[in-house]
């Protein structure tokens, strides 16, 4: 016998529940959106971690998966709410895996499973509902005070390793650590291999980033390109 009392039943996906969502023409029929679909969603699901951003006000999500060793994955994620029961289509996956992901909205956490062209699982997410903080990306490209500079990211941390490179200087390196607030952003520059820590403050704005920095010795104005 189904078991109707338990939550995961109702988390299971079967053909009759996903059909009308691969159909275009009964797609915007089907759609009811009581809840606020916030503007992130931090998901994980088998060992990946991944960011899914909203786009504007509308249904759907940009996602991003990333787990060690692997090549980040990207989709285009179509949401359908009905009441508390979510219903997801995942399409244009980087990876050629399409999925579909039902479960069940709690306040700002989902919890359901998937199934894919390949595997599946159970997933789960929290709905982030505040102002969406720029995504800090792979790597920027930066110029500053006649010196190039390649950051790039450990992970999904807010930790940078940095090298700068100068026609006829030595190659510098250094450790950053960066801060948000919004598109605000605070960068710690450490264990400079000149001695020459420094601090970095600026804006994002998109694929951009722009700002003043003060050094133990000097100081100037930066920019960056954002490489996502």
């Amino acid at each position: 016998m189904y078991n109707y009392g338990n939550p995961y039943y109702y988390a299971q996906p079967t053909y009759q529940q996903v059909q009308p969502y691969y159909y275009e023409d009964l797609y915007y029929s089907t759609l009811r959106q009581p809840v606020n679909l916030g503007t992130r969603w931090e998901v994980e699901e088998g060992g990946w971690r991944a960011v899914w951003t909203r786009r504007g006000n509308s249904n759907v999500f940009d996602g991003r998966w990333t787990r060690a060793g692997q090549t980040p994955i990207t989709a285009v994620l179509r949401v359908n709410v009905d009441g508390n029961f979510v219903c997801i289509s995942r399409r244009n996956s980087s990876d050629g895996n399409n999925c579909q992901y039902v479960g069940r909205i709690e306040g700002n956490r989902i919890m359901g499973s998937n199934v894919c062209n390949r595997g599946g699982g159970p997933w789960s997410a929290t709905i982030l509902r505040g102002p969406a903080e720029p995504d800090l990306g792979r790597r920027w490209e930066v110029e500053e005070g006649g010196w190039r500079g390649v950051w790039i990211r450990r992970g999904n941390s807010n930790i940078f390793d940095a090298r700068w490179t100068r026609q006829g200087a030595t190659p510098v390196t250094a450790v950053l650590r960066m801060q948000q607030q919004g598109n605000q952003v605070r960068i710690e520059r450490r264990n400079s291999s000149d001695g020459n820590d420094c601090t970095y403050t600026g804006r994002i704005e998109g694929q951009r980033a722009s700002g003043n920095f003060t050094c133990e010795q000097g100081g100037g104005t930066w920019s960056a390109t954002i490489t996502r």
